[in-house]
Protein backbone atom coordinates (compact mmCIF):
# COMPACT_ATOMS: atom_id res chain seq x y z
CA UNK A 1 0.00 0.00 0.00
CA UNK A 2 1.55 3.65 -1.07
CA UNK A 3 1.74 6.51 1.27
CA UNK A 4 0.27 9.55 -0.16
CA UNK A 5 2.37 12.74 -0.01
CA UNK A 6 1.44 15.61 2.39
CA UNK A 7 2.56 18.89 2.78
CA UNK A 8 2.86 20.27 6.14
CA UNK A 9 1.62 24.34 6.79
CA UNK A 10 5.07 25.23 7.61
CA UNK A 11 5.86 24.45 4.06
CA UNK A 12 3.28 25.83 2.41
CA UNK A 13 3.99 29.09 3.81
CA UNK A 14 7.59 28.64 3.16
CA UNK A 15 6.74 28.26 -0.60
CA UNK A 16 4.22 30.85 -0.67
CA UNK A 17 6.70 32.89 0.27
CA UNK A 18 9.24 31.95 -2.08
CA UNK A 19 7.18 32.24 -4.33
CA UNK A 20 6.11 36.04 -3.90
CA UNK A 21 10.36 36.66 -2.98
CA UNK A 22 10.67 35.32 -6.75
CA UNK A 23 7.83 37.51 -8.67
CA UNK A 24 8.85 40.61 -6.78
CA UNK A 25 11.98 39.92 -8.43
CA UNK A 26 10.83 39.23 -11.38
CA UNK A 27 8.79 42.61 -11.17
CA UNK A 28 11.95 44.27 -10.12
CA UNK A 29 13.84 43.24 -12.78
CA UNK A 30 11.10 43.88 -15.43
CA UNK A 31 10.63 47.65 -13.70
CA UNK A 32 14.79 48.17 -14.43
CA UNK A 33 14.26 46.97 -18.30
CA UNK A 34 11.03 49.33 -18.76
CA UNK A 35 13.17 51.82 -17.32
CA UNK A 36 15.71 50.92 -20.05
CA UNK A 37 13.19 50.62 -22.33
CA UNK A 38 11.42 54.24 -21.88
CA UNK A 39 14.60 55.57 -21.88
CA UNK A 40 15.44 54.25 -24.99
CA UNK A 41 12.17 55.56 -26.67
CA UNK A 42 12.83 58.91 -25.43
CA UNK A 43 15.90 58.79 -27.12
CA UNK A 44 15.04 57.18 -30.41
CA UNK A 45 11.72 59.42 -30.63
CA UNK A 46 13.86 63.37 -29.84
CA UNK A 47 16.70 62.24 -32.58
CA UNK A 48 13.69 61.04 -35.19
CA UNK A 49 11.62 64.45 -34.76
CA UNK A 50 15.01 66.30 -35.47
CA UNK A 51 16.03 64.20 -38.05
CA UNK A 52 12.75 66.14 -39.73
CA UNK A 53 15.10 69.44 -39.81
CA UNK A 54 14.95 71.76 -42.92
CA UNK A 55 15.80 70.48 -46.31
CA UNK A 56 16.69 73.62 -48.30
CA UNK A 57 18.90 74.93 -44.97
CA UNK A 58 20.81 72.16 -44.88
CA UNK A 59 21.23 71.82 -48.99
CA UNK A 60 22.02 75.47 -49.68
CA UNK A 61 23.83 76.56 -46.36
CA UNK A 62 24.57 73.34 -44.58
CA UNK A 63 23.46 74.46 -41.69
CA UNK A 64 20.77 72.37 -38.87
CA UNK A 65 17.20 73.54 -37.59
CA UNK A 66 13.61 71.94 -37.44
CA UNK A 67 11.26 74.42 -38.29
CA UNK A 68 9.04 74.81 -35.71
CA UNK A 69 5.92 76.08 -37.58
CA UNK A 70 6.33 72.48 -40.13
CA UNK A 71 5.95 74.89 -42.82
CA UNK A 72 3.08 76.79 -41.79
CA UNK A 73 2.72 80.12 -40.53
CA UNK A 74 2.82 80.11 -37.05
CA UNK A 75 5.37 78.75 -34.79
CA UNK A 76 3.92 76.39 -31.98
CA UNK A 77 6.11 73.86 -29.73
CA UNK A 78 2.42 72.08 -29.90
CA UNK A 79 3.06 70.95 -33.06
CA UNK A 80 6.53 69.17 -32.13
CA UNK A 81 5.26 67.94 -29.09
CA UNK A 82 2.90 66.19 -30.99
CA UNK A 83 4.89 64.81 -33.68
CA UNK A 84 7.00 63.47 -31.09
CA UNK A 85 3.83 62.11 -28.80
CA UNK A 86 3.40 59.95 -32.18
CA UNK A 87 7.05 59.00 -32.83
CA UNK A 88 6.85 57.67 -29.10
CA UNK A 89 3.07 55.88 -29.30
CA UNK A 90 4.48 54.38 -32.93
CA UNK A 91 7.65 52.61 -31.31
CA UNK A 92 5.79 51.36 -28.32
CA UNK A 93 3.26 49.57 -30.38
CA UNK A 94 5.61 47.67 -32.14
CA UNK A 95 7.12 45.44 -29.91
CA UNK A 96 6.13 42.40 -31.33
CA UNK A 97 6.43 39.32 -29.21
CA UNK A 98 6.33 40.14 -25.75
CA UNK A 99 5.13 43.17 -25.47
CA UNK A 100 2.73 42.36 -22.45
CA UNK A 101 5.95 41.91 -20.50
CA UNK A 102 6.90 45.33 -21.79
CA UNK A 103 3.63 46.87 -22.33
CA UNK A 104 4.30 50.77 -21.81
CA UNK A 105 2.47 54.07 -22.14
CA UNK A 106 3.00 57.31 -22.81
CA UNK A 107 1.75 59.76 -19.96
CA UNK A 108 2.88 62.98 -20.60
CA UNK A 109 5.62 64.89 -22.93
CA UNK A 110 6.26 68.47 -22.38
CA UNK A 111 8.53 71.11 -23.38
CA UNK A 112 11.47 71.77 -20.67
CA UNK A 113 13.24 74.63 -23.14
CA UNK A 114 14.38 75.01 -26.61
CA UNK A 115 16.72 77.56 -28.19
CA UNK A 116 16.16 79.10 -31.89
CA UNK A 117 18.70 79.94 -34.27
CA UNK A 118 17.54 83.84 -33.66
CA UNK A 119 18.18 84.09 -30.42
CA UNK A 120 20.62 85.83 -28.00
CA UNK A 121 20.50 88.76 -30.38
CA UNK A 122 22.01 86.69 -33.06
CA UNK A 123 24.82 84.87 -30.72
CA UNK A 124 23.02 81.37 -30.86
CA UNK A 125 23.44 81.72 -35.14
CA UNK A 126 27.17 82.85 -34.94
CA UNK A 127 28.01 79.94 -32.07
CA UNK A 128 26.87 77.48 -34.81
CA UNK A 129 28.11 78.78 -37.63
CA UNK A 130 31.75 78.28 -35.86
CA UNK A 131 30.72 74.85 -34.75
CA UNK A 132 30.05 73.74 -38.26
CA UNK A 133 33.45 75.99 -40.00
CA UNK A 134 35.74 74.86 -37.26
CA UNK A 135 36.28 71.57 -38.76
CA UNK A 136 37.66 73.71 -41.69
CA UNK A 137 39.91 76.64 -40.36
CA UNK A 138 42.45 76.00 -37.87
CA UNK A 139 43.37 78.90 -35.41
CA UNK A 140 46.32 79.56 -36.75
CA UNK A 141 44.72 80.71 -40.20
CA UNK A 142 42.28 82.72 -38.44
CA UNK A 143 44.61 84.87 -36.85
CA UNK A 144 46.61 85.60 -40.08
CA UNK A 145 43.30 86.86 -41.47
CA UNK A 146 42.31 88.43 -38.30
CA UNK A 147 45.44 90.79 -38.15
CA UNK A 148 45.00 91.27 -42.20
CA UNK A 149 41.35 92.38 -41.38
CA UNK A 150 42.00 94.33 -38.32
CA UNK A 151 44.63 96.68 -40.52
CA UNK A 152 42.32 97.01 -43.26
CA UNK A 153 39.78 98.40 -40.09
CA UNK A 154 42.38 100.61 -38.79
CA UNK A 155 43.05 101.74 -42.29
CA UNK A 156 39.21 102.98 -42.91
CA UNK A 157 39.15 104.63 -39.08
CA UNK A 158 42.70 106.66 -40.11
CA UNK A 159 41.08 107.60 -43.00
CA UNK A 160 42.91 111.19 -43.76
CA UNK A 161 39.93 114.04 -44.42
CA UNK A 162 40.67 114.26 -47.74
CA UNK A 163 37.57 114.23 -49.29
CA UNK A 164 37.31 118.42 -49.33
CA UNK A 165 41.20 118.54 -50.19
CA UNK A 166 40.45 119.03 -53.71
CA UNK A 167 37.86 121.44 -53.29
CA UNK A 168 39.88 123.50 -50.88
CA UNK A 169 42.87 123.49 -53.16
CA UNK A 170 40.70 124.88 -56.60
CA UNK A 171 38.71 127.38 -54.13
CA UNK A 172 42.17 128.76 -52.82
CA UNK A 173 43.58 129.33 -56.29
CA UNK A 174 40.30 130.85 -57.34
CA UNK A 175 40.00 133.37 -54.29
CA UNK A 176 44.01 134.37 -54.93
CA UNK A 177 43.19 135.03 -58.79
CA UNK A 178 40.52 136.96 -57.49
CA UNK A 179 42.24 138.83 -54.25
CA UNK A 180 45.03 139.24 -56.89
CA UNK A 181 42.59 140.77 -59.92
CA UNK A 182 40.80 143.64 -57.51
CA UNK A 183 44.34 144.45 -55.95
CA UNK A 184 45.09 144.92 -59.80
CA UNK A 185 42.13 147.58 -60.43
CA UNK A 186 43.03 149.46 -57.24
CA UNK A 187 46.61 149.69 -58.26
CA UNK A 188 48.36 148.49 -55.77
CA UNK A 189 50.94 146.19 -56.02
CA UNK A 190 51.43 142.11 -55.53
CA UNK A 191 54.57 140.36 -54.18
CA UNK A 192 56.48 143.20 -54.22
CA UNK A 193 56.24 143.92 -57.92
CA UNK A 194 54.30 146.51 -59.81
CA UNK A 195 53.11 143.82 -62.01
CA UNK A 196 51.07 140.71 -60.41
CA UNK A 197 52.21 137.24 -61.30
CA UNK A 198 50.49 134.90 -63.81
CA UNK A 199 49.33 131.67 -62.91
CA UNK A 200 51.71 129.03 -64.94
CA UNK A 201 49.61 127.36 -67.55
CA UNK A 202 49.95 123.10 -66.88
CA UNK A 203 49.48 121.18 -69.89
CA UNK A 204 46.75 118.82 -67.05
CA UNK A 205 45.58 120.08 -63.89
CA UNK A 206 44.20 117.50 -61.60
CA UNK A 207 42.69 119.23 -59.67
CA UNK A 208 40.37 119.93 -62.31
CA UNK A 209 40.86 116.64 -63.92
CA UNK A 210 39.06 114.82 -60.36
CA UNK A 211 36.73 117.66 -60.32
CA UNK A 212 35.55 116.99 -63.54
CA UNK A 213 35.55 112.88 -62.87
CA UNK A 214 33.45 113.19 -59.43
CA UNK A 215 30.63 114.48 -61.66
CA UNK A 216 30.58 111.03 -63.09
CA UNK A 217 28.35 108.16 -61.34
CA UNK A 218 31.08 105.98 -59.46
CA UNK A 219 29.80 102.56 -59.89
CA UNK A 220 30.21 103.82 -63.40
CA UNK A 221 33.22 104.78 -63.41
CA UNK A 222 34.77 101.79 -61.84
CA UNK A 223 32.32 98.74 -63.37
CA UNK A 224 32.73 100.35 -66.83
CA UNK A 225 29.18 98.70 -67.92
CA UNK A 226 26.58 99.02 -65.50
CA UNK A 227 24.67 96.65 -67.76
CA UNK A 228 26.36 94.09 -66.34
CA UNK A 229 25.23 94.96 -62.94
CA UNK A 230 22.92 92.90 -61.50
CA UNK A 231 19.11 94.34 -61.25
CA UNK A 232 17.56 92.26 -58.88
CA UNK A 233 15.71 93.67 -56.48
CA UNK A 234 14.07 91.80 -53.22
CA UNK A 235 11.28 93.57 -50.26
CA UNK A 236 12.81 94.23 -46.91
CA UNK A 237 9.45 94.59 -45.20
CA UNK A 238 10.29 91.43 -42.94
CA UNK A 239 13.56 91.14 -42.59
CA UNK A 240 14.84 89.16 -39.19
CA UNK A 241 15.99 92.32 -37.70
CA UNK A 242 12.94 94.25 -38.13
CA UNK A 243 10.11 92.13 -37.23
CA UNK A 244 9.08 90.82 -33.76
CA UNK A 245 10.74 87.78 -33.68
CA UNK A 246 10.36 84.58 -31.56
CA UNK A 247 12.39 83.70 -28.81
CA UNK A 248 13.40 80.46 -27.56
CA UNK A 249 12.94 79.65 -23.56
CA UNK A 250 16.90 78.21 -23.21
CA UNK A 251 19.22 80.36 -21.35
CA UNK A 252 21.95 82.70 -23.86
CA UNK A 253 25.04 83.39 -23.34
CA UNK A 254 26.24 85.56 -25.64
CA UNK A 255 30.33 84.84 -26.16
CA UNK A 256 30.81 85.37 -29.62
CA UNK A 257 35.13 86.04 -30.33
CA UNK A 258 36.87 87.46 -33.01
CA UNK A 259 37.47 83.37 -33.91
CA UNK A 260 33.93 83.43 -34.21
CA UNK A 261 33.58 85.81 -36.63
CA UNK A 262 36.78 85.46 -38.33
CA UNK A 263 34.24 81.71 -39.30
CA UNK A 264 31.39 83.53 -39.95
CA UNK A 265 33.09 85.45 -42.73
CA UNK A 266 34.77 82.72 -44.01
CA UNK A 267 31.62 80.71 -43.97
CA UNK A 268 29.79 83.51 -46.19
CA UNK A 269 32.73 83.43 -48.80
CA UNK A 270 32.10 79.64 -49.06
CA UNK A 271 27.94 79.47 -48.94
CA UNK A 272 26.97 83.08 -50.12
CA UNK A 273 27.62 85.10 -52.97
CA UNK A 274 29.24 88.31 -54.54
CA UNK A 275 29.85 90.39 -57.08
CA UNK A 276 33.00 88.56 -58.32
CA UNK A 277 30.63 85.03 -58.24
CA UNK A 278 27.34 86.14 -58.56
CA UNK A 279 24.60 83.35 -58.16
CA UNK A 280 21.88 83.66 -60.46
CA UNK A 281 19.38 81.21 -59.16
CA UNK A 282 19.39 83.16 -55.68
CA UNK A 283 17.27 85.98 -54.30
CA UNK A 284 20.39 88.72 -54.90
CA UNK A 285 23.37 87.82 -56.73
CA UNK A 286 25.38 89.86 -54.59
CA UNK A 287 24.59 88.20 -51.29
CA UNK A 288 28.07 89.43 -49.00
CA UNK A 289 27.39 93.09 -50.14
CA UNK A 290 23.62 92.81 -48.90
CA UNK A 291 25.53 91.51 -45.95
CA UNK A 292 27.09 94.76 -45.40
CA UNK A 293 25.19 97.38 -46.69
CA UNK A 294 21.44 96.27 -45.79
CA UNK A 295 19.75 97.60 -49.35
CA UNK A 296 16.84 96.38 -51.18
CA UNK A 297 18.76 96.07 -54.83
CA UNK A 298 21.74 94.44 -55.82
CA UNK A 299 22.92 97.30 -57.26
CA UNK A 300 22.60 99.57 -54.38
CA UNK A 301 24.33 97.68 -52.15
CA UNK A 302 27.40 97.29 -54.96
CA UNK A 303 28.15 101.04 -54.71
CA UNK A 304 27.71 101.16 -51.14
CA UNK A 305 30.34 98.49 -50.78
CA UNK A 306 32.18 100.40 -53.87
CA UNK A 307 32.28 103.50 -51.94
CA UNK A 308 32.99 102.41 -48.37
CA UNK A 309 36.44 100.48 -50.31
CA UNK A 310 36.98 103.98 -52.28
CA UNK A 311 37.61 105.43 -48.70
CA UNK A 312 40.23 102.21 -47.71
CA UNK A 313 41.82 102.82 -51.33
CA UNK A 314 42.74 106.90 -51.24
CA UNK A 315 43.79 106.33 -47.36
CA UNK A 316 46.18 103.82 -48.00
CA UNK A 317 47.24 105.62 -51.52
CA UNK A 318 47.91 109.25 -49.86
CA UNK A 319 49.72 107.26 -47.51
CA UNK A 320 52.02 106.12 -49.94
CA UNK A 321 52.25 109.66 -51.64
CA UNK A 322 53.22 111.03 -48.49
CA UNK A 323 55.62 108.61 -48.25
CA UNK A 324 57.58 108.85 -50.91
CA UNK A 325 60.09 111.85 -51.64
CA UNK A 326 60.08 111.35 -55.03
CA UNK A 327 56.16 111.85 -55.67
CA UNK A 328 56.01 114.73 -52.89
CA UNK A 329 58.43 116.63 -54.85
CA UNK A 330 56.33 116.04 -57.81
CA UNK A 331 53.56 117.30 -56.27
CA UNK A 332 55.16 120.13 -54.68
CA UNK A 333 56.52 121.16 -58.44
CA UNK A 334 52.70 120.97 -59.43
CA UNK A 335 51.57 123.06 -56.67
CA UNK A 336 54.20 125.88 -56.96
CA UNK A 337 52.86 126.00 -60.91
CA UNK A 338 49.52 126.30 -59.90
CA UNK A 339 50.01 128.51 -56.86
CA UNK A 340 52.81 130.14 -57.06
CA UNK A 341 51.73 133.25 -58.34
CA UNK A 342 50.23 134.12 -55.01
CA UNK A 343 53.61 134.10 -53.34
CA UNK A 344 51.71 132.42 -50.11
CA UNK A 345 53.62 129.59 -49.03
CA UNK A 346 50.39 128.26 -47.00
CA UNK A 347 48.52 128.47 -50.41
CA UNK A 348 51.27 126.72 -52.18
CA UNK A 349 50.67 123.69 -49.21
CA UNK A 350 46.66 123.79 -49.33
CA UNK A 351 47.26 123.18 -53.40
CA UNK A 352 49.77 120.35 -52.72
CA UNK A 353 47.70 118.76 -50.16
CA UNK A 354 44.55 118.92 -53.26
CA UNK A 355 46.93 117.71 -55.47
CA UNK A 356 48.35 114.56 -53.44
CA UNK A 357 44.06 113.73 -52.91
CA UNK A 358 43.74 114.02 -56.64
CA UNK A 359 46.25 111.98 -57.65
CA UNK A 360 45.69 109.01 -54.99
CA UNK A 361 41.63 109.38 -56.16
CA UNK A 362 42.63 108.39 -59.39
CA UNK A 363 44.97 105.81 -58.35
CA UNK A 364 41.63 104.49 -56.55
CA UNK A 365 39.74 104.43 -59.33
CA UNK A 366 41.75 102.19 -61.09
CA UNK A 367 42.09 99.81 -57.83
CA UNK A 368 38.63 99.38 -57.98
CA UNK A 369 39.07 98.10 -61.86
CA UNK A 370 41.08 95.85 -61.24
CA UNK A 371 39.69 94.49 -58.18
CA UNK A 372 36.30 94.38 -59.70
CA UNK A 373 38.44 92.38 -62.27
CA UNK A 374 39.46 89.80 -60.44
CA UNK A 375 42.36 91.10 -59.44
CA UNK A 376 44.95 91.72 -56.38
CA UNK A 377 45.85 95.08 -55.09
CA UNK A 378 48.16 95.41 -52.00
CA UNK A 379 46.91 97.19 -48.83
CA UNK A 380 49.48 99.62 -49.20
CA UNK A 381 51.72 99.80 -52.51
CA UNK A 382 55.33 99.49 -53.11
CA UNK A 383 56.81 102.05 -55.42
CA UNK A 384 56.59 99.24 -57.91
CA UNK A 385 52.90 98.56 -58.11
CA UNK A 386 52.30 102.22 -58.35
CA UNK A 387 49.96 102.48 -62.24
CA UNK A 388 49.55 106.64 -62.10
CA UNK A 389 51.89 109.57 -63.27
CA UNK A 390 51.03 112.75 -62.13
CA UNK A 391 50.25 115.10 -65.52
CA UNK A 392 49.20 111.98 -67.23
CA UNK A 393 45.75 110.99 -65.00
CA UNK A 394 43.24 111.69 -68.15
CA UNK A 395 44.76 108.80 -70.50
CA UNK A 396 44.85 106.63 -67.74
CA UNK A 397 41.79 107.02 -67.19
CA UNK A 398 40.19 106.93 -70.48
CA UNK A 399 42.06 103.72 -71.14
CA UNK A 400 39.59 101.50 -69.23
CA UNK A 401 42.13 99.90 -67.82
CA UNK A 402 42.85 98.92 -63.82
CA UNK A 403 45.89 99.35 -61.73
CA UNK A 404 48.81 97.01 -61.89
CA UNK A 405 48.10 93.42 -59.96
CA UNK A 406 49.95 93.10 -57.15
CA UNK A 407 51.43 89.78 -56.70
CA UNK A 408 50.97 90.05 -52.26
CA UNK A 409 47.36 91.39 -53.05
CA UNK A 410 44.17 91.56 -51.46
CA UNK A 411 41.53 90.04 -54.00
CA UNK A 412 38.03 92.20 -53.64
CA UNK A 413 36.12 89.61 -51.69
CA UNK A 414 39.48 89.87 -48.88
CA UNK A 415 38.35 93.74 -48.93
CA UNK A 416 35.12 92.75 -48.57
CA UNK A 417 35.42 90.67 -45.73
CA UNK A 418 37.54 93.47 -44.22
CA UNK A 419 34.76 95.51 -44.21
CA UNK A 420 32.01 93.29 -42.90
CA UNK A 421 34.35 92.17 -39.99
CA UNK A 422 34.09 95.75 -39.03
CA UNK A 423 29.72 95.02 -37.94
CA UNK A 424 28.47 94.61 -35.11
CA UNK A 425 27.61 90.86 -34.79
CA UNK A 426 23.73 91.35 -34.30
CA UNK A 427 23.98 93.13 -37.46
CA UNK A 428 26.19 90.51 -39.29
CA UNK A 429 23.65 87.53 -38.06
CA UNK A 430 20.68 89.14 -39.15
CA UNK A 431 21.56 90.08 -42.37
CA UNK A 432 23.35 86.15 -43.00
CA UNK A 433 19.80 84.89 -41.88
CA UNK A 434 17.90 87.55 -44.63
CA UNK A 435 19.88 86.07 -47.47
CA UNK A 436 19.17 82.50 -46.33
CA UNK A 437 15.50 83.51 -45.66
CA UNK A 438 15.06 84.89 -49.06
CA UNK A 439 16.92 81.93 -50.88
CA UNK A 440 14.61 79.59 -49.03
CA UNK A 441 11.53 81.08 -49.91
CA UNK A 442 12.22 80.89 -53.26
CA UNK A 443 11.18 77.32 -52.95
CA UNK A 444 7.31 77.06 -53.16
CA UNK A 445 6.79 74.67 -50.18
CA UNK A 446 8.91 76.76 -48.31
CA UNK A 447 7.37 80.04 -48.53
CA UNK A 448 6.90 80.60 -45.27
CA UNK A 449 10.37 79.61 -43.62
CA UNK A 450 11.38 82.20 -40.90
CA UNK A 451 15.47 81.75 -39.45
CA UNK A 452 13.19 82.52 -35.79
CA UNK A 453 11.21 79.38 -36.29
CA UNK A 454 14.36 77.55 -36.68
CA UNK A 455 14.86 75.11 -33.64
CA UNK A 456 18.81 73.92 -33.22
CA UNK A 457 18.29 72.80 -29.30
CA UNK A 458 15.93 71.53 -27.14
CA UNK A 459 15.26 69.38 -23.82
CA UNK A 460 11.79 67.12 -23.56
CA UNK A 461 10.27 65.74 -20.12
CA UNK A 462 8.63 62.39 -21.14
CA UNK A 463 6.37 60.37 -18.97
CA UNK A 464 5.39 56.39 -19.19
CA UNK A 465 3.15 54.25 -16.96
CA UNK A 466 2.92 50.42 -16.81
CA UNK A 467 0.93 48.05 -14.79
CA UNK A 468 2.57 45.83 -12.52
CA UNK A 469 2.29 42.79 -13.73
CA UNK A 470 4.12 39.72 -11.68
CA UNK A 471 3.68 41.76 -8.86
CA UNK A 472 -0.39 40.75 -9.62
CA UNK A 473 0.38 36.98 -9.87
CA UNK A 474 1.70 36.54 -6.60
CA UNK A 475 0.42 34.72 -3.73
CA UNK A 476 0.31 37.97 -1.47
CA UNK A 477 -1.73 39.17 -4.10
CA UNK A 478 -0.26 42.56 -5.71
CA UNK A 479 2.19 43.22 -2.90
CA UNK A 480 0.92 47.13 -3.03
CA UNK A 481 2.73 48.03 -5.78
CA UNK A 482 0.29 50.24 -7.73
CA UNK A 483 0.81 51.88 -11.39
CA UNK A 484 4.22 51.99 -12.42
CA UNK A 485 5.88 55.44 -13.65
CA UNK A 486 8.56 56.35 -15.28
CA UNK A 487 10.15 60.01 -15.99
CA UNK A 488 13.11 61.01 -17.98
CA UNK A 489 14.96 63.97 -19.64
CA UNK A 490 16.39 64.26 -22.82
CA UNK A 491 17.76 67.00 -24.43
CA UNK A 492 18.87 67.24 -28.79
CA UNK A 493 21.17 69.94 -29.73
CA UNK A 494 22.56 70.07 -33.59
CA UNK A 495 25.48 71.98 -32.38
CA UNK A 496 27.32 71.87 -29.27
Amino acid sequence: MKKQGSLTVFAALAFMLIASFLTALLEAGRMYELEAYADMSSELAIEAVCAEYQPALWEDFHLLGLDGAYGGEDFSMDYVTAVLSQRIRTNLNQAGDGSAVMALSLSAAETVEYQLLTDGDGSVFLDCVADYMKENLPVETAQILYDRYTRSEEVEKEQQETDGSVEDAKTAIEEAKRQQQEESAAGNTTNGSSVPQEPVEVEENPLDVVLSLKQNALLGMVTGDLGGVSSKQVALTDTVGSRERVQGTAAVTADTDWYDKILALEYMDQYFSDYGEPAENHALSYEMEYVLCGKDADRDNLEGVINRLLLIREAANVTHILGDSGKMATTLAMAEALAGFTGNPAIVKVVQIGIVAAWAYVESILDLRALLEGKRIALFKSSGEWTTSLGNLVQAFSDGGGAKECANGLFYQDYLKGLLFTMGTEKLAYRMMDVMEQNIRLTPAYVNCRMDHMICAIRYRIGYTSEPLFSEISTLGSLGIGELVFENEKEFAYYK
